[in-house]
């Protein structure tokens, strides 16, 4: 049996257009070069004036989802409430360092005080501070305490304006002399108990001045109005941790979204960390996270794609002892690459975090294409002249390539058929690429070496250890038998250690880099307490419906927290409506009474002493009546008693000074509340609402949100799912950051099974439509899913886990794993009935094997951990493939022979 050379003389259609197309190139190799040349600046100019970075996560998702259609009507009503969070510890040491808290307190207003300086940061809030407060108090004050506080109305113009303290006890005195004098007899009862309410009000705005050395006496209460307000700090549930909320501009235009911010906010807090030793500051959210992210990843692509190319060059010139053709197929490849990114701007128009992975798919897996051309290339060169080179390199290695390249981008584009956005605009990309980079490597790449060879028609042969004879001829029975019990054995093996030890992470958080300080703080934030920055979202159209929402999600311990706007204030009901536009009107009085204004004499001992009088009169005739109201009375007589001394003869100037600045304090604290309260009084809910929680309580349409916070590390896929079923349970209609993570992650993973399965039967049928014989399809298919087989259950046993960063990786290998298997099978029936002698094809599909592991593998370098962990299962994948295709299938071939069935004859056109 005598060896076959391929048939010069196609006649099937593959072999009669790469002959035409073979011709076209030996007669005119100048022109698809300048074609190419020229529409490479077109696609690279094309693509720098038009191609958009899209950095937002949320575009990964297709709009059409039904969660997603919901989520951004959501974010349409409520704006962007993704904020990164600034958490200030101030340690576990409460006991031993009880000014802890207090210094954790400076450092949140030193940090607000600074980032609010910084530039595209529009909304910074670290507290609720008290004029806040007070503007929500009509709203969420108890009922009786409003209807006190309306009854008093009288006083309350007095007391909210520029009255001095001696006027308004003045005025307080005079309206307790007309209810407990004479005159009180022709007052209805109403109006002497607005009257009174009015006068003791006033007095007591005074009797609440905190005056040092001086003791409340039992039972006085002070005015709220009256005392100091503290800052409502924001803070976790258990109250150690405090929060500065920050919401970012962001540019999700380039792929640093929030670059500049961040950096800025961090040297904000390296500064403030400096100033408050003792105090732990870090940074924490989810933009943050996505940030660090994004950081981690694209540096570790930027530096593998790099790494990889450089290595597969130098490899390539190894490989083929020469330098001249490796660095041509270099050339062929970066005009590819630039029509991909043409392309990419034609037809997507942007670029994804997803799909800008398509740059190491085309290193991995477009470069192989070159190393098929350029072994067969030199391989013809040794026995032939440059144009018949070119003839016998596209009727072998370019059948080969287009087939192989079919079964790639046909899997990518497979993503078409998926419900993840991010990942059908990688397979456009992606798969158009690998389309684009076989053309290069079939028309550009011969054209460039023949034009290389100049006037050189003389065999080329000099020593090319790639392209030499393959002294592993065909294997007799025994060989062939104990290669397939060999990888029987490794089958089986590997099958074992898949079911056995294979597992799935869907836990993100635990495939970020290690050491990010995003995510230390996230996992002390989960620690200590709820999320911070993960709640579902439910939107009512009344209070009636939050106070709904909160009974249901009370059933439901998945449901850690339920924040709302009835956290701050209280339902509104027929009777407070009322009250409060009564005390709104108290501010408008028809005719102010003569006492309002500023009196001729400073405020003396004797008139404190006079007020005390007649409000222990006041108590003496409400005893029998009201024993608590003239308890009350009475503390604040004691109380004003007390202050009257502090004022008399036998005082110091100094005493008498600090009590009318205390004085003068707690009436100025009165005034500013009242005023506060009116100003939140009159505005519409949603602008009273404190500016650090207005806009995720309330949209500007009016409609609540109910924010229901997990008790679980949602991070874990298990607590997520548990949480959105009872959030579901609670309200189907419920969106929110963690319904889109959930549903996006089941997507993800149906998209990735269901290309799958699709490449599967698409391989299948292109290798049948290729080979034409079900026996030979079966070889190949075999050959690959032995292959996939070794490679799950060879990462199994390194502890490679499958997760949502590699599990791609298992469609991409059934697309180019096969092309190995393709190209060893068109050789084998090159050798018609002689011996199995696949020369440089044995040779080429190791080298591009090794390319594709480099290419990818180069992310075992990268600090993301779900990065490193595709690049384990690319780089295990491609030398699994390849020994299924090198060790495996030659022996199935040669099993096949030995048994008198041998590969089926090859047609007289030489087919290949």
């Amino acid at each position: 049996m005598s060896k076959r050379t391929p048939n010069p003389s196609p006649e099937n259609l593959p072999d009669r257009l790469a002959g035409a197309l073979a011709d076209r190139i030996g007669r005119y190799p100048r022109r698809p070069v300048v074609v190419a040349l020229l529409l490479a600046i077109a696609g690279a100019i094309f693509a720098a004036r038009n191609l958009e970075l899209d950095a937002d996560t949320n575009h990964l998702i297709g709009d059409d989802r039904p969660f997603m259609i919901a989520f951004n009507a959501w974010l349409e009503e409520f704006g962007d409430l993704e904020y990164l969070y600034v958490v200030v510890d101030p340690g576990d040491h409460h006991a031993a360092d009880p000014d802890a808290d207090d210094r954790a307190d400076q450092a949140v207003r030193s940090l607000v005080e600074r980032l609010r300086d910084v530039p595209d940061l529009p909304a910074v809030h670290g507290w609720i501070d008290a004029r806040e407060q007070w503007g929500l108090a009509t709203r969420a004050m108890p009922i009786d305490d409003l209807a006190g506080l309306v009854r008093a109305r009288e006083a309350i113009p007095i007391l909210a304006g520029d009255a001095d303290a001696a006027s308004v006890v003045r005025a307080g005195t005079a309206r307790l002399e007309r209810v407990t004098g004479l005159g009180a007899l022709t007052l209805e009862n109403e109006e002497r108990t607005e009257i009174a309410a009015g006068g003791v009000l006033l007095l007591e705005s005074i009797a609440a001045a905190d005056v040092p050395g001086i003791s409340p006496p039992d039972g006085f209460e002070p005015l709220p109005l009256a005392g100091p307000r503290a800052d409502q700090f924001l803070v976790n549930p258990g109250g150690r941790l405090r929060f500065v909320e920050i919401l970012p501009r962001k540019d999700f235009g380039s792929l640093a979204a929030i670059e500049g911010p961040l950096r800025s906010i961090r040297a904000v807090m390296k500064q403030v960390a400096a100033e408050h030793p003792g105090v732990e500051i870090g940074l924490t959210g989810k933009p943050v996270l996505q940030a660090d992210e994004l950081a981690t990843s694209d540096a570790d692509m930027t530096r593998s794609a790099t790494i990889a190319f450089v290595v597969i060059a130098i490899l390539f010139m190894i490989s083929f002892r020469n330098v001249r053709r490796p660095l041509l197929a270099a050339v062929a490849f970066l005009i590819a690459f630039a029509w991909t990114y043409g392309a990419a701007t034609l037809l997507v128009g942007r670029l994804n975090l997803l799909s800008i992975v398509f740059m190491l798919v085309l290193v991995g897996v477009g470069f192989d294409y070159g190393i098929h051309v350029v072994a067969r290339w030199t391989e013809a060169r040794r026995r032939s002249s440059p144009r018949a080179a070119v003839t016998e390199t596209l009727r072998t290695a370019g059948v080969g390539n287009f087939f192989g390249a079919v079964t790639s981008a046909g899997v990518f584009l497979l993503a078409l058929a998926t419900d993840f956005g991010g990942l059908r605009e990688l397979g456009v990309v992606a798969g158009v690429g690998l389309l684009l980079c076989v053309l290069a490597m079939s028309v550009v790449l011969p054209a460039i070496l023949l034009i290389a060879e100049g006037d050189r028609d003389a065999p080329d042969d000099r020593p090319s250890p790639i392209t030499g004879t393959d002294a592993r001829r065909t294997p007799g029975p025994r060989r062939a038998t104990f290669v397939i019990g060999i990888g029987l054995l490794a089958s089986v093996l590997s099958g074992i250690a898949v079911v056995t030890g294979i597992r799935f992470e869907d836990n993100l958080l635990a495939l970020q880099a290690d050491g990010l300080e995003s995510v230390e703080w996230e996992h002390r934030v989960l620690e200590d307490s709820s999320s911070a920055s993960w709640f579902a979202a439910v939107v009512v159209d009344a209070e009636a419906g939050i106070e709904r929402i909160i009974t249901r999600a009370a059933a439901h311990p998945e449901i850690g927290l339920v924040r709302s706007v009835l956290d701050v204030i209280r339902p509104s009901t027929p009777e407070r409506t009322d009250l409060r536009r009564r005390f709104a009107d108290a501010f408008e009085p028809e005719k102010p009474p003569s006492t309002i204004g500023a009196s001729n004499a400073p405020l003396t001992d004797e008139d404190l002493k006079a007020a005390a009088g007649r409000l222990r009169r006041l108590g003496d005739a409400a005893r029998t009546i009201d024993a608590a109201g003239a308890e009350r009375l009475r503390a604040i007589a004691v109380r004003l008693e007390g202050l009257a001394e502090t004022l008399g003869p036998d005082a110091t100037a100094e005493t008498r000074a600090t009590t009318r600045t205390a004085i003068d304090l707690a009436r100025s604290r009165t005034r500013e509340a009242l005023r506060a309260m009116l100003a939140g009084d009159v505005l519409r809910l949603r602008d009273a609402l404190p500016a650090a929680i207005r806009a995720r309580m309330m949209s500007p349409t009016g409609r609540f949100q109910v924010e229901l916070v997990p008790a679980e590390d949602v991070w874990d896929a298990a607590s997520m799912e548990r949480f959105v079923t009872a959030i579901r349970t609670v309200d189907p209609d419920a969106t929110g950051v963690p319904i889109t993570q959930y549903e996006s992650l089941r997507d993800m993973r149906r998209s990735f099974i269901l290309m799958g399965t699709l490449a599967l039967g698409l391989v299948t049928l292109v290798v049948f439509l290729d080979f034409r014989t079900v026996r030979d399809t079966m070889l190949v298919m075999t050959s690959l899913l032995v292959g996939l087989l070794w490679t799950i259950g060879i990462a199994s046993l390194l502890g490679v886990s499958l997760n949502v960063a590699n599990f791609f990786a298992i469609p991409i290998l059934i697309g180019i794993g096969v092309d190995s298997a393709i190209h060893m099978l068109h050789r084998a029936r090159e050798c018609g009935d002689g011996p199995l002698d696949f020369k440089s094809t044995r040779n080429a599909v190791i080298l591009t094997a090794c390319t594709t592991g480099i290419g990818f593998g180069s992310l075992l370098l990268a600090r993301h951990r779900g990065l490193q962990s595709l690049g384990a299962i690319m780089a295990i994948g491609s030398l699994a493939c390849m020994m299924a295709s090198v060790v495996l299938l030659p022996g199935l071939l040669a099993l096949g022979r030995t048994r008198g069935h041998a590969t089926d004859p090859v047609p007289p056109d030489g087919t290949s």
